[in-house]
């Protein structure tokens, strides 16, 4: 299977920039791998897209969820098995039900 081609929705191009800068205002350096870790984990979903668990207990919608650094959900969907599509990225102290 061919790497699949990543799409980031603008909402989770928002939810990392929301987070890095969060992080950045105590130390950059630790944004940037922040950001870095998002992107390395990216290329990871669209080699292997069935890495991420469906909730239904989260939602009824066709996504995957993925967890990185234990605090944080990659919400993600894959299209017609060409693309992945990362809907949202989300802390896991966020009402994530209520934001889906």
């Amino acid at each position: 299977m061919n790497d699949l081609e990543l799409e980031i929705t603008s909402k989770a191009y928002n939810d990392i920039e929301i987070m890095s800068d969060y992080i950045a205002k105590d130390n950059k350096t630790a944004a940037t791998k922040f950001v870095k870790l998002f992107y390395k984990t990216f290329k990871t979903l669209c080699k292997h897209p069935y890495l991420g668990k469906s909730r239904e207990d989260f939602t009824y919608l066709d996504v995957k969820f993925y967890i990185v650094k234990r605090n944080y959900l990659i919400i993600y969907r894959t299209i017609d098995n060409k693309t992945l599509r990362i809907l949202r990225i989300l802390t896991t102290y966020q009402e994530v039900c209520s934001i889906l």
